[in-house]
């Protein structure tokens, strides 16, 4: 190589070290938000992130709650008043602050004020969908259009979906107390919801093979929702997808591929209603095409929205659903005194259990409770709300600058000790006492107002059916697993790695 151009790049590479350090030390002293606490790494680069989630695999979130305990703890030392220990303020990244305020929270971002989501944060490959959408009109004609299918008869048509699964899981639980087989309860949980969605949605059952319960092997969409943590960091990663082929994206970005599949997918559901429509044929159409037939936006996407729906929808839904039952199977198998006490009250309950919804089932107190408690307490929640305000926001003794993302984390409710005393313990009882009322003001897993959960109603009802159904008949015991040997499995988190075992 010619020594002009060695020195060429030699010179190259200092100006960009020295670039990379002028825009750490203004990121350090000289930003508008250097004056917030937090760890300098974080202040300094979004690497800080992207190690934590995107290499450590979803622990950025964790990382944020012991942040908001350390520099909590360090502020006291300024200031004793109660509201420096709790550290409310952090500043997570060079350009966001998360705030661990419940009442603030509830206040700022529950309510229908003018926020904006985070572009940066909402790069995810996905956005034409509900949920990534940026413009709060086009969400709020997008919501308004999809609601309405989540209630009166368009639900009533999940109703039959979601009975005939249920009775499919039970007879895998009938298989296991027959034979004293272990049935893995991660696999099995995400694979009924996986099929209730996928029929609800979609409204396709014909050609579908019977679904095996039993079946090893990884039934995460980890390796897709990690890839979405690389391409909000290296956007870049995202464009190359109509490059390459399926082969490789199926290897190295699922994202792309499963994209790819479902927009393919969704054309055909397109094109199979419009023929019926034109022959005057009736089909089992599902929920997706009656999305198109009411808001033509999608078809002007050419099936891109439609399809990224139908992701955020599956994807979302199945693993918040999976995950959700997991998790409280976790919590009554290790607390028998509690499983006892919900399976007398099913046994008891004056109504038919194995066809009665979330209305009917909602009346049992202890079986609300339950319920209630695991959905409090479950990792579910654990990523956070970024919005941005146009205008200046005072926070106690500090002003925000406008712009400025700011962030908080539903689990934020859910673990304060102020109206969830010993919030990390399974309580139950805490949704019986007279003041329980209170607590649903912080109970906030589907989010709240303009932009919260559409599918909450699903949600509710599959849950409360599963868990009416499995545990009025049989009782669960863990196989060799405790509490620390099921956190380094990491079967208990939202989409666990496909290593993971899975609760037996």
């Amino acid at each position: 190589m010619p020594k002009s151009m060695l020195e060429a790049l030699a010179a190259i590479s200092v100006l960009l070290v020295l670039r990379a350090c002028v825009i750490v030390i203004w990121r350090l002293c000289f930003h508008p938000l250097a004056k917030f606490p937090g760890p300098k790494l974080a202040a300094a680069s979004r690497l800080y992130e992207f190690w934590y989630q995107g290499i450590k695999e979803f622990e950025f979130q964790s990382r944020v709650k012991a942040m908001h305990k350390v520099y909590g703890e360090s502020l006291a030392i300024i200031d004793t008043s109660a509201h420096c220990r709790e550290g409310p303020i952090v500043r997570i990244s060079p350009y966001e602050l998360s705030i661990n305020d419940s009442d603030f929270n509830l206040e700022h971002f529950l309510k229908d004020r003018k926020l904006h989501k985070d572009p940066w944060y909402y790069t995810l490959g996905i956005s034409e969908s509900l949920f990534t959408l940026l413009d709060k009109n086009r969400h709020r004609h997008r919501q308004a259009n999809l609601i309405p299918h989540f209630f009166g008869s368009d639900f009533a048509d999940a109703v039959p979906i979601i009975i005939q699964e249920i009775k499919s899981l039970c007879l895998a639980f009938e298989d296991c107390a027959a034979t004293t087989k272990e049935l893995n309860l991660s696999l099995a949980y995400r694979t009924v919801s996986n099929e209730i969605l996928r029929k609800f949605l979609l409204g396709e059952e014909e050609g579908t093979s019977p679904v095996d319960y039993m079946k090893n092997g990884d039934n995460s969409y980890h390796p897709v929702f990690k890839t979405m943590t690389y391409v909000r960091h290296f956007p870049l990663l995202y464009k190359i997808r109509t490059w390459v082929p399926d082969w490789w994206l199926t290897r190295y970005f699922p994202l792309a591929k499963y994209q790819r599949d479902a927009e393919d997918h969704i054309r055909s559901v397109i094109n199979r209603c419009d023929i019926a429509s034109a022959t005057g044929k009736t089909t089992k159409a599902g929920v997706i095409s009656h999305f198109i037939e009411h808001d033509q936006t999608y078809r002007e996407s050419d099936s891109l929205a439609a399809a990224e729906d139908f992701i955020a929808l599956q994807w979302g839904g199945r693993e918040v659903l999976g995950h959700g039952l997991t998790n409280l199977s976790y919590y009554l198998a290790t607390n028998p005194e509690i499983m006892d006490r919900l399976h007398k009250e099913l046994q008891a309950a004056d109504f038919d259990i194995s066809t009665a919804g979330y209305s009917k089932l909602s009346q049992l107190p202890y079986l609300r409770a339950v319920c209630r408690e695991a959905i409090r307490i479950q990792h579910g929640g654990n990523f956070r709300i970024p919005r941005v305000s146009k205008e200046p926001v005072q926070y106690r003794q500090w002003l925000i600058p406008a712009e400025t993302p700011l962030s908080m984390c539903p689990n934020f409710f859910h673990g304060d000790e102020t109206h969830f005393p010993d919030a990390s313990t399974f309580k139950p009882e805490r949704w019986l006492y007279s003041d329980s009322e209170v607590l649903e003001t912080y109970w906030k897993p589907f989010g709240n107002g303009s932009r919260s959960c559409i599918g909450m109603n699903l949600a509710l009802e599959v849950i409360f059916r599963v868990v009416a159904n499995v545990f009025s008949r049989y009782s669960v015991q863990l196989s060799g697993l405790d509490e620390e040997l099921c956190k380094k499995d990491g079967m208990l988190k939202p989409f666990p790695p496909s290593t993971s075992r899975g609760l037996t």
